[in-house]
């Protein structure tokens, strides 16, 4: 059994760690899988909970074969569809990276896995062995050991409901689906990113549904963010809204069996309002992470067997974006009536197009040099199962750099006596790791860095490029080498964000 140690880091949170039970528990859902999984833990026993113990490991993400709709999976939805979910057998192996797809091949034993360790699966410059000591996927080349997650945070919904909530009774005008007057209650979007401790470098956020879909949203209101170029922004107050009504348009009224309304007026806020009424909001309307409609829980969403967010569910968490152009809740494209009142109009302010449901992932732009992504195909429904919510980019990284400086304690103490050349020197690795973390929560992030990259560093890095010891290494064991040599290199690229 090949022994390393690697560097689990369970607070970083990038990429699946926020998802370890849900994601595991995926993963050993069948009886193939189980077998594959538990192979791979035998020979990796380290990566048990982290992000590689997942199907992503060996499959990959693609378009849904079974619908018309351009619609791109990740690996676990993908897999179902191309199986018709179970109804197609055989139909697995077409989703399978280089990684998994080599495994395979040659016979998908321990002795496999071992025999692949020297490849270079996805052809991006490092072998699978290199990729699974850093935590990375040897069968993507958009993840290898140089890429380092950007600054995360992951907010539960017991978090969020800890955090001051607002309020506010709104329209939703939707394109097609019909509009609703409705009362969204959650945290100011604004106030949620101060919270995750955005920068000021930062200009923009992006918003991610699980399946990919994604809406973007600048910072500050920009007065000629209109029309065809709008998109809803994040700081400040927006206009007061304008109550419209008429019965014409109202859906519950008993209308001629060709004409239905298509505004859903029954939201206990209208009670006591009248057309051209104006709706006070104290605080005023701001864009929302909404957690609750009409003081009830969002519904978690789910794709029906049309691929499509199942009717009625938005949860557990959408982002809510009020109509800067203040307009009446307009006819549905696909059924406007000219002789009716409010007309479909291409050019009003659709705002519920704007308002992402089951948002699992904000991304906060641009990212921090030297960082990257996540792999938002990979990190949607195991977010909208557990309530959670990951905001990422450029964000404050001390928290992730103080939890990666504890892991990398943790793992140099559990480390083998063997590991080392001398037992002092592991202890001497110990105390110069606690010295960068004090002077991290101190914020002298600068001290940190030089501690680092002068004294830390040039006594593990050696094996990372010839694969051989040196004399002034202080470690004999060169996968050790090389988990703590990444581990230190991500620290070292967060520090540099804020010094």
């Amino acid at each position: 059994m090949r022994k390393f140690s690697m560097l689990v880091a369970v607070s970083a949170l990038m990429l699946f760690a926020v998802m370890i039970s849900t994601a595991t528990a995926a993963y050993h859902h069948a009886g193939e899988s189980e077998k594959d999984a538990t192979i791979f833990l035998n020979v990796y026993p380290d990566a048990a909970g982290t992000k590689l113990d997942n199907c992503a490991l060996c499959h990959g993400g693609g378009q849904d074969p079974n619908t018309a709709k351009t619609s791109i999976l990740g690996s676990c939805q993908y897999c179902h569809a191309v199986s018709q979910y179970g109804a197609v057998t055989g139909k697995y192996g077409s989703t399978l990276n280089a990684y998994g797809a080599k495994y395979a091949s040659i016979g998908r034993t321990e002795a496999s896995l071992r025999s692949i360790e020297g490849d270079d699966s996805d052809g991006d410059g490092y072998s699978n062995l290199a990729e699974i000591i850093a935590l990375r996927y040897p069968g993507d080349a958009k993840d290898d050991p140089s890429k380092v997650p950007a600054p995360s945070r992951v907010f539960t919904k017991a978090k969020l409901e800890a955090m001051p909530q607002h309020s506010q009774f709104m329209l939703m005008n939707t394109t097609k689906s019909g509009d609703y007057y409705t009362e969204y209650s959650g945290v100011r979007m604004d106030k949620l990113l101060k919270a995750a401790g955005i920068r000021s470098e930062a200009t923009k956020i992006t918003v991610y549904a699980p399946d990919g879909y994604s809406i973007s949203h600048p910072l500050e209101d920009d007065p000629l963010n209109t029309g065809a170029t709008y998109a809803p922004y994040v700081k400040g107050k927006y206009p007061q809204a304008t109550y419209y009504y008429d019965a014409v348009a109202d859906a519950a009224v008993v209308q001629n069996p060709d004409i239905k309304g298509w505004c859903d007026y029954s939201s206990p806020g209208t009670t006591g309002l009248g057309n051209g009424d104006p709706i006070y909001v104290r605080g005023g309307l701001r864009m929302l992470l909404a957690l609750r409609a009409e003081g009830k829980d969002l519904v978690p969403g789910y794709l029906d067997s049309t691929n499509k967010l199942a009717s009625g569910t938005e949860g557990p968490f959408r982002t809510v974006t009020p109509q800067k152009l203040i307009g009446p809740p307009d006819q549905p494209s696909n059924n406007s009536n000219s002789s009716l009142i409010w007309p479909y109009d291409k050019n009003a302010e659709h705002n519920a197009g704007f308002s992402s449901k089951s948002a699992t992932i904000i991304k906060v732009e641009p990212l921090p040099e030297g960082t990257t992504d996540i792999d938002v195909m990979e990190a949607g429904w195991n977010y909208v199962d557990t309530g959670k919510i990951v905001i990422y980019g450029n964000i404050d990284p001390t928290p992730n750099i103080l939890n990666k400086l504890a892991d990398l304690t943790s793992v140099v103490w559990k480390a083998d006596r063997g590991d080392f050349k001398r037992l002092s020197y592991k202890l001497a690795l110990l105390l110069k790791i606690q010295a960068v973390r004090q002077q991290v929560a101190r914020n002298h992030y600068k001290s940190g860095l030089m501690e680092l990259q002068r004294d830390i560093l040039p006594k593990i890095e050696s094996c990372n490029q010839t694969g051989k010891r040196v004399a002034n290494n202080w470690i004999s064991d060169c996968d050790l080498q090389q988990s703590l040599y990444w581990s230190i290199q991500e620290i070292i690229t967060l520090l540099n964000i804020v010094v």
